[in-house]
């Protein structure tokens, strides 16, 4: 999983996660994000939050 941090049109900070770094570099791309601030980060693995009793 990918998740992609960056600034949108109101200067605000978005996230999205992505099944791929392709997908990612797509949206990118589609969304004329190269020349703003953007951050990917890998997540290799997902630990659930567990709950303490």
């Amino acid at each position: 999983m990918f998740i992609l941090r960056f600034m949108n049109d109101e200067d605000d900070l978005s996230v999205k996660e992505f099944t791929s770094l392709t997908t990612v570099k797509e949206y990118i791309s589609q969304n004329n994000l190269e020349k703003t601030w953007h951050e990917i980060e890998e997540v290799k693995k997902v630990i659930p939050n567990l709950k303490e009793d």
